[in-house]
């Protein structure tokens, strides 16, 4: 049974639902097809790979991937046995998360744009759209690096995919490399490794000359090579790994 059977809409109307709720997951970081897994898991309250598969109507091919993707992301917890079973996370406990990371981003620009009033800098923040444009200026911001790159992502496994002979290349060139991330997720070459639960945006500094701040799905992000605000999201970058294990 899938959600046309439950919820007793045609075609048309279910895909409308879809579209609505993954405009608003795709900026939370969700594929269509992971917006579509995660609503029907919330649907159905937990189900296995093929289960969710068929109710939210994707390729079974493909949902252990999604299943995956969601799972590192936070939206889905699994239980061992045969076959696996996979859980929402607690739509309130998400929901606060979110809010919390939002709340967070929002907290550090409004304190980048007073420091620039403040120093009477003018601003040197722009905007990079598009996911390649976005992952071609992590890459040339960690080729600058000198001696200290940081980041912060919740999409590192992605990032080092892209990436992966790049930080290697700049470890060598002696480039101290600290990264957050999410726990039990494969990371490129670095120094030091913090892990940490609740993560959304990508946030990068080099050399405290140049910062970065992209959207969960990097396709958006905010640039500077203004020492100002990199030096201030070091800051928080700094901040916020005493809080991780």
């Amino acid at each position: 049974m899938n959600v046309i059977d439950i919820l007793r809409l045609d075609m048309k109307e279910l895909e409308n639902e879809y579209r609505k709720v993954a405009a608003v997951l795709a900026k939370l970081g969700l594929s269509d097809y992971e917006a579509r897994i995660f609503t029907a898991a919330v649907a159905k309250g937990h189900g296995t790979a093929d289960d969710l598969a068929e109710m939210a109507m994707v390729p079974r091919t493909s949902a252990y991937k999604i299943l995956q993707s969601l799972q590192t992301k936070g939206f889905i917890t699994s239980s061992p046995g045969r076959p696996t079973v996979y859980h929402p996370t607690d739509l309130e406990k998400l929901r606060k998360q979110i809010i919390s990371e939002i709340e967070e981003t929002f907290d550090k620009l409004s304190t980048v744009r007073g420091l620039l009033s403040e120093k009477g800098t003018p601003q040197l923040i722009y905007t990079i759209t598009g996911r390649e444009r976005v992952m071609a200026k992590i890459g040339e911001m960690l080729d600058g690096s000198k001696y200290r790159f940081l980041i912060s992502s919740p999409v590192i496994r992605e990032i080092r995919a892209e990436h992966g002979q790049r930080f290697k290349e700049a470890m060598n060139r002696g480039v101290e490399i600290v990264i957050i991330t999410l726990p039990m997720v494969k990371v490129p070459e670095a120094s030091t490794v913090h892990r940490k639960k609740e993560l959304m945006a990508t946030d990068i500094i080099s050399d405290v000359k140049s910062a970065m701040i992209a959207s969960p799905n990097l396709d958006l992000c905010g640039f500077s090579d203004n020492p100002f605000i990199a030096e201030h999201f070091e800051n928080f970058f700094l901040m916020s790994i005493s809080g991780t294990e």
